[in-house]
């Protein structure tokens, strides 16, 4: 067996292991989740194609005796470059791979998949709070003008066409705590199925999903966005996993880990993103 860090003879370890690692308190990832993969080809090959065409053909009064015109349209596609490249490659306390106890084994996996996955979360965060339409609003949200806020920011999108199925509403935790004043809101949230409420939705607005969202930027209050314009992907190079070393660092292992991914808004009034308001000296 191999020895603890700091420890340089060849004897065996003394040390014990608790029989349960203290769990590790995590921020829920809800944002990249909603994203769709409606793409061709595969990440790793450097670009995927997203389809990115909405409009209709063209209509036209049909005539007996000559027919119709024949139109012509055909779909865009939008070539999404993938540059990103993101590992975990972290030592494991200096044994080798079968020396480590199973919990620990456990906490380290579901670590690195929760960083992996954190890391992706704020990646298609920052997708959304940069490319979405700012809302032009200055008023500072209060729990009297919270609702019709972002009941106005839900309209926009449907005035776009868009079923509400597909429009999901994020928002921070002080905006979380006006909603629940809310006398509307806290109604909407009373009429939620079980499934809803496992999921994560604390009400709905103007027919669409509210859920809390704490990964946002600090100058971020909601978003409200339609998922089939937001656009992710990711494929691992290697799975996550522990893999003995055979560098300097003898007898050791490390946690390993790498995944290409994308994310892309590809209609930016598809998103509207409410910012805090500044206040003027």
């Amino acid at each position: 067996m191999a020895n603890p860090i700091g420890e340089n003879g060849t004897h065996y370890r003394t040390e014990r292991y608790v029989d349960q690692i203290v769990p590790l308190y995590k921020k829920e990832l809800n944002i990249r989740a909603d994203f769709m993969k409606d793409y061709e080809g595969s990440p790793v090959a450097g670009a995927v194609q997203v389809p990115v065409r909405d409009t209709n053909p063209a209509i036209g009064n049909y005539d007996v005796s000559t027919g119709g015109a024949l139109s012509q349209s055909a779909t865009t596609y939008l070539n999404i470059a993938v540059d990103t490249d993101i590992f975990v490659n972290e030592l494991c306390d200096g044994y080798e791979a079968a020396a480590v106890s199973d919990d620990m084994k456990a906490q380290r996996l579901e670590a690195g998949a929760y960083a992996l996955g954190l890391n992706l979360e704020l990646k298609a965060i920052t997708e959304l709070e940069t490319y979405g339409t700012k809302e032009n609003s200055t008023t500072a949200l209060t729990n009297e003008n919270v609702y019709k806020a972002i009941k106005d920011s839900v309209v926009a999108i449907k005035k776009q066409g868009i079923d509400v199925k597909f429009i999901k509403v994020k928002v921070n935790a002080d905006v979380e705590a006006l909603l629940m004043e809310d006398t509307k809101f806290s109604n909407s949230a009373g009429s939620l199925g079980a499934e809803l409420l496992r999921s994560g939705v604390i009400g709905k607005i103007a027919g669409a999903e509210v859920k809390p969202s704490y990964n946002m930027s600090a100058t971020t209050e909601y978003m409200v966005y339609a998922t089939p314009w937001c656009q992710a992907g990711e494929e691992f190079r290697v799975g996550l996993g522990f893999k003995d070393l055979t560098n300097e660092f003898i007898g050791s292992s490390a946690l390993q880990g790498r995944v290409v991914p994308f994310q892309k808004l590809t209609k930016t009034t598809a998103c509207r993103v409410k910012e805090t308001a500044t206040v003027s000296a």
